[in-house]
């Protein structure tokens, strides 16, 4: 019988990595866990379940828990900023512009449920780790300069009143469109209202428009 030589199957490609979609996995994963559980109660391994990854990854990419977390807040706080800087608002006129900041601050909190638990956990928290971020910091600042600048424009042309705090506001619209959502279900609980109805939160974002048109506009006018 004549010799066969065997040639050797050649081995399988390996399907090569994407560390940039995996890294976006991960964190994806990690704000739905951190979501739902707070810091303390989520898991590194629920996370890497989540993500199709190991836990080795996980720490390789994002180090401990508490570092992936603080990127979790980060990431959220960025994007909020992110879609915020696409606004425009100095292109617009004064009115215009924060009837379109605050539109959209409102719908924000209302389309990103997870924000509003990952805000409400950090604040149980007391700002530990938010606290830690430098860039939290540096990414709220053009927003706060351009409310102050679109204020000013609006009293220059005498449409609104001259003393307004640009972060007053903010925290003021911010408190507008969250709180009836962060405590939807003992308020809903209290008053025997569904908060969480449609027509509920439509008519709470016309009633929380019309509170903040009111307070923008001059003292004589508002008054009339």
């Amino acid at each position: 019988m004549a010799n066969t030589k065997v040639v050797p199957l050649p081995e399988p490609e390996k399907r090569p990595r994407n560390a940039a979609a995996t890294r976006e996995r991960i964190l994806k994963a990690a704000v739905a866990e951190f979501a739902e559980h707070g810091f303390s109660g989520a898991r590194m391994d629920a996370i890497a379940e989540r993500s199709e990854a190991n836990m080795r990854m996980l720490y390789h990419y994002y180090g401990s828990k508490e570092d992936l977390y603080l990127t979790v807040l980060e990431q959220v706080y960025g994007d909020i900023r992110h879609r915020e800087g696409l606004l425009s608002l100095d292109k617009l006129a004064p009115e215009q512009a924060m009837l379109k900041l605050f539109d959209f601050t409102f719908g924000y909190f209302a389309e990103h449920p997870e924000v509003v638990s990952l805000w409400s956990g950090e604040n149980m928290l007391r700002g530990r780790f938010l606290s830690k971020s430098n860039r939290a910091a540096e990414m709220s600042s053009p927003l706060l300069v351009l409310i102050e600048a679109t204020l000013k424009r609006g009293e220059e042309e005498k449409i609104f009143r001259s003393d307004i705090d640009p972060l007053q506001l903010y925290v003021s619209m911010v408190a507008l469109s969250y709180f009836h959502l962060s405590n939807a279900y003992t308020l809903s609980a209290i008053f025997s209202t569904n908060l969480h109805s449609r027509k509920w939160r439509a008519d709470r974002k016309r009633h929380a428009t019309e509170m903040l048109m009111a307070f923008l506009r001059p003292v004589d006018e508002a008054a009339s």
